[in-house]
């Protein structure tokens, strides 16, 4: 994709004015934040040259870079941690509510702290805090209701419910209390005050080292994340030698200071934004917590829980009491539990955990209990498990069956109709819907036509003599025998 400089000026937002720009960049000048000037351009305004339909703040290279390039220089002292803010009281208090590894409501919970100090300008990210947004409004979490309809069947969806109630539970059984016995009894602050700064911690928070944690990280904030094909990553580096003279600190690390660089890991070309990369995230991760999607996405997958499982078995006609006792037995033998999802991938068969779980609800009783006695004796554990068990079941003829495949063919076809229709208009929003459903349905579409041609392959193969009718319904095919056709109508 060619992305067009619109504005090349120091920027951090789309709407800043020239006060805050330039205090900004004296803030990270005067607190060991370095970066290369004839290198890189900090935020600046770019856009899909292609479409022209979106912009974003951004980092372009100002001539070629090369790989291995160091480009800017991070102190790790001057990031916005749970450890490092004004109110770590507070803050541990809430840790001890919640429990450990709540670092989102955590670092939520500091940030809304500290914007309040802010406002009296005594907080010593003062200038920092005010480029950032207020809230990230592209995050499916803050979207109104009239928006949120276009995200029905989509992982979004099924994220979402879950993510806000989340946010809830963490603000009135935890914060709210702590708040109502601090400084803060008369603060004003609301469930939105708390949404808006946990939105904020959720687009840009970095793990900073395993002894400092996460933590909010200027200037590496402003690069623009891509799944795959990303020029920079954010390293430690222990011999200050190699640097060149520029990026070298005044406090060395040998005195206790800590630094984090910015270093090319792929060439860039002049006027190229510059990319780094938060992990290998589709777009549905993109989309909730950092408010926006990219095209062709290596990351993309579809995940159904087990009720979709459940839901799908019951409906080919698996005995519900058959059901349940299977995922029992999952359960109890470390293949999944209630709240276990799978995935399917762009360009990927289903995977063989996802077929072995639902051959488990399918298999008739005999051949349940064929499987299930070819394991008596045996130990297994950790990831030779799955494994094993796969094995066993190729001896019982394998999980690509016909009845598991119409099981999960039945599982696409239930999601593929919970999809609403996508907004029409050009708006940016609208846009990334398109490109979240589009992705999600072309990875169910592939999948299915997976199927059809296992499932066609199989009944060729396998029971020439029956005749059988093929039933369409949309894009889902069912195979059944004549005397079964009118029942899977009912299906």
């Amino acid at each position: 994709m060619t992305h067009l400089n619109v504005s090349c000026g120091f920027r951090f937002s789309n709407d800043d004015d020239p006060a805050l720009t330039l205090a900004a960049q004296a803030w990270l000048r005067s607190n060991g934040f370095w970066w290369n000037e004839d290198a890189i351009e900090l935020g600046c305004v770019v856009g899909d040259s292609e479409r022209n339909k979106t912009s974003r703040v951004g980092v372009l290279a100002r001539r070629n870079i090369d790989v291995g390039e160091i480009v800017a220089r991070i102190p790790t002292s001057q990031c916005l941690t749970c450890g490092g803010c004004a109110h770590q009281k507070l803050v541990g208090d809430l840790e001890i509510s919640l429990g450990k590894g709540q670092w989102l409501a955590l670092l939520g919970f500091a940030l809304l702290l500290e914007r309040d100090i802010d406002a009296g300008k005594s907080s010593s990210w003062n200038a920092y805090l005010r480029y950032l947004p207020a809230a990230e409004q592209g995050v499916t979490a803050l979207w109104p209701e009239n928006r949120k309809r276009y995200l029905a069947g989509t992982d979004v969806q099924l994220a979402l419910r879950d993510e806000r109630a989340q946010a809830k539970t963490e603000w009135e059984t935890h914060i709210e209390p702590i708040l109502s016995r601090s400084e803060y009894a008369e603060s004003g602050f609301t469930f939105e005050d708390y949404l808006s700064a946990r939105s904020v911690v959720s687009s840009r928070a970095f793990t900073i080292c395993p002894e400092v944690g996460v933590g909010l990280v200027p200037l590496a904030d402003l690069f623009n994340h891509r799944t795959g094909g990303h020029h920079v990553l954010l390293t430690d580096i222990e011999d200050e030698s190699i640097l060149p003279e520029s990026a070298r600190p005044q406090q060395s690390t040998k005195e206790g200071a800590s630094y984090m660089y910015v270093r090319l890991v792929r060439s860039a070309r002049k006027d190229e934004e510059l990319f780094n990369s938060y992990g290998e995230l589709g777009n549905a991760t993109l989309l909730s917590s950092y408010g926006f999607c990219q095209r062709d996405n290596p990351g993309d997958q579809v995940t159904f829980g087990v009720p979709a499982l459940r839901a799908a078995a019951g409906l080919c006609g698996v005995d519900g009491l058959q059901i349940a006792s299977r995922l029992r037995w999952c359960e109890a033998n470390g293949l999944c539990e209630e709240d276990s999802t799978f995935h399917l991938k762009a360009k990927s068969p289903p995977s063989d955990t996802l077929l072995l779980v639902l051959w488990i609800l399918a298999a008739s009783p005999d051949e349940f209990g064929e499987f299930s006695g070819s394991l008596k004796g045996k130990r297994m554990f950790g990831t030779g498990k799955v494994a094993q068990y796969i094995s066993e079941v190729q001896h019982c003829g394998g999980f690509e069956n016909v009845k598991t495949l119409q099981v999960l063919m039945k599982m696409l076809e239930r999601r593929r109709a919970l999809y609403a229709s996508t907004p029409s208009d050009d708006s940016e929003w609208a846009l990334y819907c398109q490109i979240l459903v589009n992705s999600e349905l072309g990875i169910i579409l592939d999948c299915e036509k997976y199927l059809e041609e296992k499932l066609n392959g199989r009944f060729e193969a396998g029971n020439a003599s029956k005749k059988r009718k093929v039933i369409s319904a949309g894009n889902i095919v069912c195979t059944t025998t004549t005397s079964e056709a009118a029942f899977s109508l009912f299906d």
